[in-house]
């Protein structure tokens, strides 16, 4: 609402700037008794109704034209708690300024204000108890023609901010062209689509990329001599992760080379669509077995070795699994759902061992794992996202990217939506 009835939003929003070369944390002692500041704002029928709507206050003396018209006022009155939300700004951006945490206001409303009014707000420091950090200041809000319309007293605590960690301070900024340089990671299913895509895109990013893939290894070949003709490292590793034994063979191989920094569970069969009484419990059991199964077989087996590296795990997921769904998926998107529910436990469980445990959940992405969708569903999904194009599997990967980079050490058992917007939480 241009700055007025979400301003009192603003002094939490502002508090770890610096000022003149220091932190926040010095803050009070640039303060002084008798040090003033003001903010002026013009007030416009559009804030009036932003605050009317903000607020639930439709009193028809605000907002009737007709009404206040016959009024002793004659006009439209504003909301006297609009002009005075400028006191918020002032303190939360002025005096005492960022840093400040609001902790009473008197208020006395003397004069009214109309639309079209510049009011403008003062405050005064009265008085500075540097114990307890608070700091009472004297507040006035005036009109265009000096008239006051608001007196009243402010009391406010600057905050005491601690200083960054001296470890992170010294920690050195990664090349956003090599973030993942040093680091091994293993994607499976990296033969086609997602899988695919995220693979070269991490592996561009500087990590040691293990391609897995289970039957399509013509694929995978493929994809390794593009990613080594880019300049990047990667190696092969074939297993079909719900067979126990595969897995432990492929765990073997990578530990014979080195460790394991970043998993991503990204393996899944062709997705089958059919009505409720078409689905059998098999077919239940069987995406079970091959979903949550072969990623519990992988993410099980990677774990002592994501532990001593305090590395990251990322498993794609679906939006299908988060709203509505008539593709007839269900053995998939229940599935998936388990899965969701079994990544957020294990994000509880590891993070005190320093791994990172997310998620990704894209909406209908184009590939081979979705072809058999009608047409028309294609065209229904355009159409209510408004980026007005289905996810492509480089907007996944990107997203893979994002939560596997060193500027996500603190996020964990988070699901990034990658939708377009059409799925918004």
């Amino acid at each position: 609402m241009k700055g007025l009835a979400n301003s009192g939003l603003r002094q939490f929003g502002t508090g770890r700037r610096c000022l003149k070369g220091k932190s926040v944390s010095d803050r009070l002692d640039q303060l002084s008794v008798g040090q003033s500041d003001v903010i002026a704002r013009t007030i416009t029928s559009d804030d009036v109704v932003a605050f009317a709507r903000l607020s639930g206050d439709y009193n028809a003396l605000h907002v009737d034209d007709e009404f206040a018209a016959r009024t002793e006022f004659g006009g439209r009155v504003v909301h006297g708690f609009l002009h005075a939300s400028l006191l918020s700004t002032l303190i939360g951006m002025k005096i005492p300024g960022p840093g400040a945490l609001y902790l009473s206001q008197s208020i006395d409303f003397s004069a009214p204000v109309f639309i079209g009014d510049t009011v403008e707000a003062r405050g005064r420091i009265e008085r500075i108890d540097r114990e307890t950090r608070v700091v009472e200041i004297e507040t006035e809000i005036t009109n265009q023609n000096g008239a006051q319309v608001l007196k009243g007293k402010a009391r406010a605590k600057v905050l005491r901010l601690p200083e960054p960690s001296k470890d992170v301070m010294k920690r050195p900024a990664p090349s956003l062209g090599r973030m993942l340089e040093g680091r091994t990671a293993l994607v499976t299913g990296a033969s086609r689509g997602i899988g695919r895509a995220t693979a070269r895109l991490l592996a561009s990013a500087g990590a040691h990329v293990w391609i897995n893939y289970h039957s399509s290894r013509g694929a995978a070949v493929e994809l390794a001599e593009e990613i080594r003709q880019a300049g990047a490292s990667c190696d092969l590793v074939r297993a079909d992760i719900a067979i126990d034994q595969d897995v432990e063979q492929m765990f073997r191989q990578i530990c014979n080379v080195g460790g394991l920094d970043i998993l991503i569970n990204n393996a899944g069969p062709k997705i089958q669509s059919a009505p409720f009484d078409r689905v059998t419990w098999q077919d239940i059991e069987s995406a079970h077995r091959s979903i949550v199964g072969g990623t519990f077989n992988v993410t099980k087996a990677a774990l002592p070795r994501l532990r001593e590296s305090k590395g990251t795990i990322v498993t794609v997921l679906t939006s299908a699994s988060l709203q509505r769904t008539a593709h007839h998926w269900l053995p998939y998107v229940a599935a998936k759902s388990a899965l969701h529910a079994m990544m957020k436990n294990l994000a509880q469980e590891v993070g005190p061992s320093g791994v990172n445990v997310n998620m990704v959940s894209p909406s209908i992405v184009d590939t081979d794992l979705v072809a058999g969708t009608p047409e028309r569903l294609r065209q229904m999904m355009v159409a209510r996202t408004p980026m007005r194009r289905m996810a492509t599997v480089d907007d996944v990967a990107g997203a893979i990217l994002i939560l596997v980079s060193p500027f996500a050490r603190f996020v964990t058992g988070e699901n990034l939506l990658v939708t377009g917007g059409d799925v918004m939480i």
